[in-house]
């Protein structure tokens, strides 16, 4: 399993916390996606590619904080999102704008197996935490 923050996502993060020149008050992280795709995410990587199933919602509730972890949970009801789960993403735009061809990736774990079926919905909470190199 991997996870990663894509380049378009370190940016996106950098403008957003420092309001410059491309800073869009409607492009922050509120989308979490889950997708069959077996391909792992690379830092280059700035939209999903083209997974055979993907669902998509935003944020169950307003992200919240823990020291320097941002905690976000996305649920998907028990009529969606029924093939095995591969990846789960973050988007800095809309569910509605979401797809596989879209550049709102900010970032993902990929190599998941999670087989999701219409027996139960499933929520997944994801951490980003922020430390200093």
């Amino acid at each position: 399993m991997a996870s990663i923050i894509v380049n378009r996502g370190l940016l996106r993060l950098g403008q957003q916390s420092f309001k410059s020149t491309n800073y869009n008050v409607n492009r922050h992280i509120q989308t979490m996606s889950f997708d069959d795709s077996a391909t792992a995410f690379t830092a280059a990587a700035t939209g999903l590619g083209s997974p055979t199933n993907e669902f998509d919602a935003a944020f169950d509730v307003t992200p919240t904080e823990t020291g320097q972890t941002i905690i976000c949970t996305t649920t998907i009801p028990t009529g969606s999102g029924n093939f095995t789960i591969r990846r789960i993403a973050e988007h800095d735009d809309t569910a509605a704008n979401v797809t596989g061809a879209s550049a709102t990736l900010v970032g993902g774990v990929d190599a998941q197996n999670l087989t999701k079926t219409v027996d139960f919905a499933l929520a997944a909470t994801k951490n980003y935490t922020f430390t200093s190199i």
